[in-house]
């Protein structure tokens, strides 16, 4: 966002200085035209002075002398400009060339700014030889290109024709536009890219915050800092979580007291069915209390799983797998492991090693053993724990994590050790709380494999 906010601002700068600088050389372009125009009419109107009064003939040669290549000057018996509605412009030089040839500013006069004045009126040929070396002959401004007619009747069948060219200004020096350019639009990138990292900050830490929060209730609180808007709403945040925090402790505590509340009176219950004399009813009684403990207990154990509030300490995965497996093989359990010891994450070794448990413990219990192996996948720890179970079928594979849900038809997964589908959505939980990734597939030939996947910390100790 920083990125793309930053290049938004340089591209719109650029956009307004590429634009402020056409608005400019078409304004200087149109004053500069005016000027040249002023210029040619001031020259024309010096000519018609000077030839009002001369006769015929001593007219035509200076008309012949006033001639060049930038500015031409020729006699005609009618007008090569035709009458035409006139723009501000023109009207202003025609009423600057009244005033200044005033003895003739009642004779018809006409002036038209042209794109081409040379392509668009008919001009007599020009014989520089005949100058014989005149000033004219040094001039090489081009008469076909933006300019000014200027057409003067000085009697019957008599006119004085001026065409000049206007003198284009020369481009604004664009080796030092670029330069003034690329400098303004490195000094804009960086101040812009440092004030949107002011505000674009405080919501990269807030979805930090965010992501830490969905993982650990107890992470600890937004820092308040920045401008005063961010202050509040880091504020504000800190006791959002403090809430959430609150209430997820509290529905632990009120779960803990409801067990505590159910456990006493199913203690009595239990005490006086096992003062009774034997029988296949008193079995069944006591049977039924234990469901009722385990079921009580798996409750605890789910809530405490999702929201425990035990300290991450740094833990050598492989080693922790290895000692479940070799605590469950002392005690008959058909488990293999392939761990390579020293992959550090950083974890809650109680509650990590509770969702191990688990996983191993399904396994051997529904899949008839379980091959556990750790190792390393690039900043990944991998734990993949196989079976050779009947499998699940791949529709219920996604209700395999849901609290509550049972394979019953009796899978590998079929089941939590906890007997109520509670011991895989344990599992998930913690590694969720860790930032992994818990993954189950069938495997070719029969059989689960789970994978647990978790980030390696960042400084083993």
């Amino acid at each position: 966002m920083r990125a793309r906010t930053t290049a938004i601002i340089v591209a719109s700068f650029v956009l307004s200085h590429l634009v402020g600088y056409a608005f400019y050389h078409f304004d200087r372009r149109e004053a500069v035209e005016m000027t040249e125009a002023v210029d040619l009419a001031e020259r024309a109107a010096g000519i018609s002075r000077l030839v009002r009064d001369l006769p015929l003939a001593w007219r035509n040669e200076v008309v012949k002398f006033s001639d060049s290549r930038a500015f031409r000057v020729w006699t005609s018996s009618t007008s090569p400009l035709e009458p035409e509605r006139l723009s501000e412009a023109e009207q202003e030089i025609l009423a600057y060339l009244r005033s200044q040839v005033p003895r003739i500013a009642s004779n018809e006069m006409h002036a038209r700014i042209l794109e081409r004045p040379a392509s668009q009126v008919e001009l007599p040929e020009f014989d520089a030889a005949s100058r014989k070396g005149s000033p004219a002959t040094a001039f090489d401004l081009p008469a076909d290109g933006p300019g000014l007619v200027i057409s003067i009747k000085h009697g019957p069948d008599d006119w004085i024709n001026f065409s000049g060219a206007f003198n284009t200004p020369a481009p604004l020096l664009p080796d030092l536009l670029v330069a003034n350019l690329i400098s303004a639009l490195i000094g804009i990138a960086l101040v812009a890219f440092w004030l949107v990292g002011r505000v674009t900050g405080p919501l990269a830490r807030f979805a930090e915050a965010a992501e830490a929060l969905g993982r650990d209730l107890f992470t600890s609180p937004l820092p308040a800092t920045g401008p005063q808007e961010v202050v509040r709403a880091a504020h504000a945040f800190n006791r959002m979580q403090a809430r959430l925090r609150n209430m997820v402790q509290g529905r632990t505590e009120m779960l803990a007291a409801i067990s505590h509340d159910l456990r006493t009176p199913l203690t009595q219950i239990q005490l006086r069915v096992e003062a009774m004399p034997p029988s296949e009813e008193q079995g069944r009684i006591l049977g039924t209390i234990e469901d009722m403990n385990t079921l009580i207990g798996s409750f605890l154990a789910y809530a405490r799983a999702t929201h425990e509030s035990e300290q991450r300490s740094k833990v050598d995965l492989g080693a922790l797998v290895c000692t479940i497996c070799d605590d469950l093989a002392d005690c008959g359990g058909p488990v293999e492991c392939d761990s390579t010891e020293g992959l550090i994450v950083t974890c809650k070794r109680v509650a990590m090693k509770r969702a191990l448990l688990n996983l191993i413990e399904n396994a051997m219990k529904y899949g008839h053993s379980a091959q556990v192996a750790v190792s390393q996948k690039g900043d990944m720890v991998e734990v993949t724990i196989d079976d050779r179970g009947p499998g699940i079928p791949e529709s219920d594979l996604p209700r395999l994590l849901l609290p509550f849900k049972r394979d019953d038809a009796g899978g590998s997964g079929g089941a939590a050790s906890s007997g109520y589908g509670l011991g895989l959505a344990i599992a998930q939980a913690v590694v969720e709380d860790h930032g992994g990734e818990l993954c189950f597939r069938n495997r070719e030939g029969g059989g689960l494999r789970v994978q647990l996947i978790m980030p390696v910390a960042t400084t083993p100790t």
